[in-house]
């Protein structure tokens, strides 16, 4: 049954206009901030390539968490569609487990998320082929820094973020609730990040930020020119503990998610 489900929402998932469109606009602010200066991710780009490792993890790490703008439309979608619509009693009146029904709808919605990951990736990836730009700011062409940001960044961000926007849905029943509880940890992150950045216990600042952007700067920050135009950071110290940390953070949310879900309205 698992794969039933996952294979329905993940079609309702992809013929969703919205993806398309949200993704594509995500895609062109990272093509516009690639090829141009006209937008701006986390501030100017300097004198370092405009496709250099440094800047696309920078970039693909800002998305991840302006991506909590639109993950909540496809995980929301996928765990309250049935109620909304009423044909979760039809749903739950035949002999399905919920673990089949949440597992293979919760995978669907954030594969669904992940393809709109790799359409801005393709964005900021297309941004450096622009004629306009100076050749002397570009540097090799590389997928590397596009591979390490998914694997470290991207899908452990999103199992943050999908964990944290399932429980809201299944605790509130309401995308309305799950949207107010993203304002809420976008302004918490504001604040807390303000906070930490005035702690003098470095290894406990970078551990409290969730999405991990924290743990980048800091293990970046005395990297040279040269550095960020050619390196990838190590999976280590700073990085590492704050994925160590929340992905299994993350998995505990979605076993709460599991255990508090309930099939009645």
């Amino acid at each position: 049954m698992i794969l039933e489900f996952f294979r329905f929402e993940l079609r309702e998932q992809l013929r969703s206009p919205l993806l398309w469109l949200l993704a594509g606009l995500f895609a062109l602010m990272g093509f516009t901030a690639s090829a141009s200066d006209a937008v701006q991710l986390g501030g100017g780009i300097g004198n370092v390539h405009r496709n250099a490792p440094f800047v696309v993890i920078q970039f693909m790490w800002l998305f991840s968490l302006l991506g909590m703008l639109i993950t909540p439309v496809f995980i929301s979608g996928a765990l309250l569609r049935d109620f909304d619509q009423g044909t979760a009693e039809l749903i739950f009146a035949s002999p399905v487990r919920r673990r089949d029904y949440l597992f293979g709808r919760l995978a669907a919605a954030l594969l669904a998320c992940l393809v709109a990951y790799v359409v801005i990736a393709l964005g900021i990836f297309v941004g450096q082929f622009m004629p306009w730009i100076d050749e002397e700011r570009l540097g090799p062409v590389s997928l590397a820094p596009y591979l390490w940001s998914f694997a470290v960044v991207v899908v452990p961000n999103l199992l943050f973020t999908g964990a944290l926007l399932a429980l809201l849905a299944v605790l509130t029943r309401s995308i309305l609730w799950v949207y107010l509880g993203v304002i809420g940890f976008l302004v918490l992150y504001g604040v807390s990040a303000t906070l930490l950045r005035n702690l003098d216990n470095v290894w406990l600042a970078t551990m409290l930020e969730p999405l991990g952007l924290r743990a980048f700067s800091w293990a970046t920050r005395y990297w040279s020119a040269e550095q960020r135009n050619t390196a990838l950071p190590d999976v280590a110290g700073y990085i590492a503990a704050n994925r160590a940390l929340w992905i299994p953070v993350s998995l505990a949310m979605f076993a709460g998610v599991f255990a508090l879900f309930r099939t009645e309205r």
